[in-house]
């Protein structure tokens, strides 16, 4: 049967030899100039010529999906694996918003902080009869709960615990595995938040940001103008790990305050090893409002550092988006504000004008205007993304840049169609595999 080139295969040089990669199956081999000459040679004359010249490279590139049979659509076995993905209905995540308001004013922060924005009995009632619907549903197995705001812990006490205390007796007792998460600013992190959560034995994580080192992010987030909040969210970084909670630390980055990221390795690898190799997690994110330069070769240079200090870090490089896609992609997923009304993403702002809906007396959800269904059905209708070799790693971005690409009917590209950059990508994910067969050699000896 005849056989043809994967649309998702990539052939970079990769220091002396080759590198063929697919982003489907996510397996790489290795070419050396010859071999790599005569698949160019066979994807131009004919991969069938292959099979006569080299039958033996020919049947290990066919054994490994590097060929497929001609007539293949191997966008739609994308398609197959983003529905089985994003339709799992054994998996729920729940986000609250218990408040808009915050202790900080960030410059790029993009929601308008509410002052008297915060949840109401009544509205703790109603999510709490929506946790309870949730658990009781027969094919859940897991179900986590999230935090988000504004900043989550400002009214943690009255409005956090209650919710957390009916979350984990409910799943306790319909025998669901749970998980309890926040994204914070770190700042307001105390012993009784620590001791709340150590005496229940109640796994949390947090995602905690910081907008560079200690001067840089002191203009940003500062309590005021004599005071900044830097080594009190690092002290409290340093206490939640010690303490078992998974901390996520994320940097905000920009092209002024990136040369000095650095530095934040040096006040965090006095954590002892046996803990931060468990418990935290460095990721790099840019601030979408720096847009300005090429920041590659120094973010590279800032993440060897820190693996050089024994901190682990996330690539933003390493995408693989459509095993683990976007919690806003997913069908059992929905944010719930302050206020009661039904969001899918956290990364836009929460005025009433975008919610998708909303959440009943009753408890239930309700999802207005096919809202839920549009954005299940949003990916797959950008040219540009059906063509691509990334497409099984990018899935196009998320469902909320599919949605407002639908609307304003423009093509668009995540890389911004730029090749070198897809190269990049694929580089990383090489170079994963590589570190992952170095340590999984050095494990057997």
């Amino acid at each position: 049967m005849p056989y043809t080139f994967s649309m998702f295969n990539s052939l970079l040089p990769y220091q002396q030899q080759y590198a063929l990669y697919n982003s489907f199956t996510q397996k790489v081999v290795f070419l050396d100039p010859f071999l790599k000459d005569l698949l160019v040679a066979a994807i131009h004359e004919g991969i069938d010529e292959l099979q006569r010249v080299h039958p033996q490279f020919y049947a290990y590139l066919v054994s490994e999906a590097f060929l497929v049979l001609q007539g293949t659509d191997e966008v739609e076995k994308v398609k197959q694996l983003v529905r089985q993905v994003d339709e799992d209905e054994s998996i729920f995540l729940l986000t609250i918003n218990p408040t808009l308001n915050c202790n900080f004013k960030c410059w790029y922060c993009y929601e308008t902080h509410l002052k008297q924005s915060r949840l109401t009995p009544e509205s703790i009632e109603k999510i709490n009869k929506l946790i309870s619907r949730i658990a009781a549903r027969p094919q859940l197995k897991e179900f986590n709960l999230s935090f988000f705001g504004g900043e989550p812990l400002l009214y943690f006490h009255k409005q956090v615990v209650p919710i957390i205390e009916h979350f984990y007796q409910t799943c306790e007792r319909e025998n669901k595995r749970y998980g309890i998460s926040f994204t914070t600013n770190g700042y307001l992190i105390d012993d009784d938040f620590i001791r709340f959560f150590n005496e229940r034995r109640l796994r949390c994580s947090l995602q905690i940001t910081l907008d560079g080192h200690r001067q840089h992010h002191d203009t940003v987030r500062f309590v005021h103008a004599q005071k900044g909040s830097y080594d009190e969210i690092i002290q409290n970084i340093h206490k939640l790990v010690w303490n078992g909670f998974f901390v996520r630390v994320r940097i905000n980055f920009t092209a002024k305050n990136l040369g000095e990221c650095y530095r934040i390795a040096d006040d965090l690898c006095d954590i002892d090893r046996s803990f931060s190799d468990r418990f935290m997690l460095v990721d790099f994110h840019r601030v979408w409002q720096d847009n300005e330069g090429d920041l590659y070769e120094l973010l590279e240079n800032t993440l060897q550092y820190f693996k050089e200090k024994g901190l682990k870090v996330d690539n933003r490089y390493s995408p693989n988006n459509v095993l683990h896609s976007c919690y806003a992609d997913k069908r059992n997923s929905a944010v719930v504000n302050y206020d009661g009304n039904l969001f899918k993403c956290t990364a836009r702002d929460f005025a009433k004008v975008h919610r998708e809906g909303y959440v009943s007396e009753e408890g239930e959800l309700v999802w207005e205007n096919n809202s839920l269904e549009r954005r299940m059905q949003a990916k797959f209708h950008n040219p540009p993304c059906l063509k691509c070799r990334l497409l099984p790693l990018c899935n196009g971005g998320c469902s909320q840049h599919a949605l407002e690409a639908l609307e304003e009917g423009k093509p668009y590209c995540v890389y911004g169609g730029d090749e070198h950059e897809k190269d990049r990508v694929i580089l990383q994910k090489i170079q994963e595999i590589v570190e992952a067969h170095a340590l999984a050699e050095a494990k057997t000896v």
